[in-house]
Formats: C-alpha cells, sequence, structure tokens
C-alpha cells in the first residue's frame, strides 16, 4: 500500500512538471506568434536610396493625406511628430518579410504638398578628445 502511495505520488509529481514545461512551451509559442519571427533592422540601403524608393511612391509634389496613404499602402508606417508638417518613416514592412527601420523625414510646405525629404535621424562621428582639441576630426 505504501508503495502504491509513493508511486502515485511520483506520478503526480511527474504530471505537474510535465504540466508546467507545456505551459511554458504554449508560452513561448505564444510570444513568438505574437511578435513574429522577423526582427526589424537597420534598412541595408542607405539614406539616398531610402529616399528615392519612397519618392516613388510618393513623388514630390503628393498631398500630405495621399502620400501617408500611398506609403501605408506599400507597407511603409511612421508618425508625425511635433510638427504636423514633418512625417517620419520609420518600418518598411517588405513584401519578402523584411522590416527595415528606416531614416527618412518628408517635409510637407503649407499648401501640405511633399517638397522634400531629409534624414530623419542626423549622422553622428565621434571625435577623440586629443582630436577635438587639436580642431581636427577623426580619420582626416
Amino acid at each position: 500500500m505504501l508503495k502504491n502511495v509513493k508511486s502515485m505520488s511520483a506520478r503526480r509529481h511527474q504530471f505537474r512538471m510535465q504540466g508546467i514545461v507545456l505551459i511554458f512551451l504554449l508560452g513561448m509559442l505564444g510570444l513568438v506568434a505574437c511578435t513574429g519571427l522577423s526582427k526589424v533592422i537597420p534598412a541595408p540601403i542607405v539614406f539616398e536610396e531610402q529616399s528615392k524608393e519612397i519618392l516613388k511612391i510618393a513623388p514630390l509634389g503628393t498631398a500630405k493625406a495621399q502620400a501617408v496613404e500611398k506609403l501605408n499602402a506599400a507597407g511603409i508606417s511612421g508618425e508625425f511628430a511635433s510638427s504636423p508638417s514633418i512625417y517620419y518613416c520609420d518600418l518598411w514592412e517588405r513584401e519578402n518579410g523584411n522590416r527595415w527601420h528606416l531614416n527618412v523625414a518628408l517635409l510637407f510646405n503649407e499648401a501640405g504638398e511633399l517638397y522634400k525629404t531629409r534624414p530623419a535621424q542626423a549622422d553622428v562621428s565621434w571625435k577623440s578628445e586629443l582630436n577635438s582639441a587639436n580642431g581636427s576630426d577623426v580619420g582626416q
């Protein structure tokens, strides 16, 4: 009788552990399903090429609402920041499943038409203290 009680207790413990593992695995599967397997990477093309590709979708002179609509239809999302005249293109979900982080800001004039692109983020370069003190840039 004591063997049966120990055996049943061991089986319950085994089933509990299997249940815990199963719950953990299902949770991980849910996490992967929600976030997707593709991660966001920096766009493999430079600003100038990003800008050209965006202008193919929404050419200069396109009205603001129409430009955003065309970009969204092409998988490009973004947002207006503090100014309604600057739209920051943030993410491009490509047809092949790749997700690119973009570095393009669209500038709209007073009439609400796209008139220019510029980098959304400044190009930052580092200077050493010695080079800064001498007034020279790194790499020159």
